[in-house]
């Protein structure tokens, strides 16, 4: 087996890893509020960070700077409030349709950049076309009147969040150790999180351990090991295809909705998975094309 064909099938197992999180999610839901879910979660994650950003240090004898903190804090309080709209909403909108409209994120985020000075392509715009209806289908009954379930709206306004958590990590990146960035980013999250916790749901221990399975999948397995994965996927295959790769995840939040939770959508809703999909690797296929060439008179 050639390294690409080693890389593509370990970024795989990562989507396989992350889609089949939001049904541990949603299961994490029914013990424990999305604060101190997610305080654990991001606990979990940043502990298992550790090790990694230690044996980078020895390697590169980079030890933390104060200069790499504030980054990270940043990248926390963004991923504090997209995490929080989307565990506040996967208990009623289900893991599959969770994972389908979080996945809204890759279509938004070629599109927020034109804020930022990036430029645009047409698959962009076809994408954005795509997800509209994609949208429509998952998130409005048949027969009913056009409006958004609250949860639905909740993990839309989060694919917001995830697109500019996106865009922030692309910037930080470029200067900070991404090892460092994610474990400080966890650490701020979870620390958050255990702050509003502490203020405005009920913690136990008792609801911490009835949610211990979700809790270590989604913390070790979804956060430290599919971080661990997907870098070494990364490193041995170029960034559009394992931005494609990566993109069936929310194929895998459906497949694990079904298999561990039972659940099921109406035809409507599978025909806007699809869309969706189509939406997401369409937005993604376009960084696979030839960059435009600008004309220039001479």
């Amino acid at each position: 087996m050639n390294r690409e064909m080693r890389s593509a099938l370990l970024l795989f197992l990562t989507a396989a890893i992350w889609g089949f999180a939001m049904a541990f999610q949603r299961e994490g839901s029914q013990y424990l509020g999305p604060f101190a879910f997610n305080a654990c979660r991001f606990l979990l994650g940043g502990c298992a960070m550790l090790p990694l950003m230690l044996r980078e240090n020895k390697k590169q004898l980079s030890p933390l700077k104060k200069s790499d903190v504030l980054p990270g804090v940043i990248l926390g309080a963004i991923l504090f409030l997209a995490s929080l709209l989307q565990q506040a909403a996967v208990g009623e909108a289900g893991a599959g349709k969770a994972g389908f409209l979080t996945a809204l994120y890759v279509v938004l985020v070629p599109l927020l950049g034109i804020f930022v000075g990036k430029k645009t392509r047409l698959t962009t715009w076809l994408a954005l076309g795509l997800a509209l209806p994609a949208l429509y289908l998952l998130c409005v009954p048949a027969g009913e009147s056009f409006s958004f379930a609250p949860s639905d709206l909740l993990l839309i306004l989060g694919a917001v969040f995830w697109a500019l958590h996106i865009l922030c990590t692309d910037h930080f990146v470029q200067r900070i150790s991404a090892l460092k960035l994610c474990a400080v980013q966890f650490f701020s999250g979870a620390a958050l999180n255990l702050l509003c916790a502490l203020l405005f749901e009920s913690l136990s221990l008792q609801s911490v351990m009835r949610a211990a399975v979700p809790l270590l999948y989604c913390g070790l397995m979804s956060t430290g090991l599919g971080y661990l994965l997907q870098t070494v996927g990364q490193a041995e295959c170029r960034p559009a295809f394992a931005a494609l790769i990566l993109s069936l995840e929310s194929v895998f939040c459906v497949i694990a909705g079904a298999l561990m939770l039972g659940e099921r959508m109406e035809m409507r809703g599978y025909i806007g998975c699809v869309l969706m999909l189509l939406a997401v690797l369409l937005a993604q296929a376009g960084a696979l094309l030839p960059a435009r060439k600008e004309n220039r008179h001479v």
